[in-house]
């Protein structure tokens, strides 16, 4: 890969790009950005996975099997699947089924109301088949009419505008999912370092027979004392400093 700087300094360059662009990217663009460092695959994947963990709507480009799945389908719809909501807790099928019904319910006064409501259930089908359970079904849909807004005003009716308006729709939903899946994996990480850290000062203190302090708490762990007082601020208790 390039320079560790060199490549850091890239993805800060990239991601001024997409925030410059209402925080979107094509996968074009992004592999074109690198075109010159010679990443490979799995280089170029953590690129995107970084660019989605930053809420960057990625349009192009999609997870590899076994992150985030969609449902396959024909570009003209032909065969679409009824909305369903199989993997959905008891609150988010009570969401769906009151959201799909308002839906049912709307009255457009314009064309453009109605061109609008045309992909409501669209996006509510499309935030079902990427549900995961890190996010709540709703906020998916939230997060793909935002989307679907901004699409609308960017794609003229006509020839190909479903299947453009509705990419940047899942986009977007992919990059809230990276976005949640890693805060997520991040608050897990942080409380089994809280645990494993109290655990610690408690054997210890039993093995001692009295407080210890950072420095030896930090050996026992292999860590340095500055990680050890950073873990330490999100328990409110602190062991004492070295004498």
């Amino acid at each position: 890969m390039a320079d560790k700087m060199s490549f850091q300094q890239k993805l800060a360059d990239m991601m001024q790009l997409a925030q410059e662009n209402g925080m979107r990217m094509t996968a074009e663009e992004t592999e074109k950005f690198f075109e010159d460092d010679g990443l490979t695959e799995e280089q170029m994947e953590l690129v995107f996975d970084y660019l989605l963990s930053q809420k960057v709507a990625v349009q192009g480009y999609e997870r590899k099997p076994g992150t985030v799945q969609e449902a396959a389908e024909s570009e003209d719809g032909a065969g679409k699947e009824e909305t369903r909501a199989d993997g959905l807790t008891g609150e988010e099928k009570e969401y769906l089924e009151d959201y799909l019904r308002q839906i049912g319910e709307m009255q457009p006064a314009s064309g453009e109301e109605a061109r609008l409501a045309s992909y409501l259930r669209k996006v509510a089908e499309e935030a079902v088949k990427m549900h995961r359970a890190e996010v709540f079904v709703g906020d998916m849909i939230q997060e793909g009419n935002a989307s679907l807004v901004e699409a609308l005003g960017l794609y003229p009716a006509g020839d190909g505008e479903q299947e453009r308006v509705m990419e940047d729709v899942r986009a977007a939903m992919r990059a809230l999912l990276a976005s949640q899946t890693e805060m997520k994996r991040r608050d897990r990480k942080m409380v089994d370092q809280v645990t494993r850290l109290d655990e610690t000062i408690r054997d210890m203190t039993d093995e001692l027979g009295r407080k210890v302090d950072v420095q030896e708490v930090a050996d026992r762990l292999e860590l340095t004392e500055e990680q050890v007082r950073d873990i330490l601020k999100l328990t409110g208790e602190e062991p004492e400093d070295e004498k």
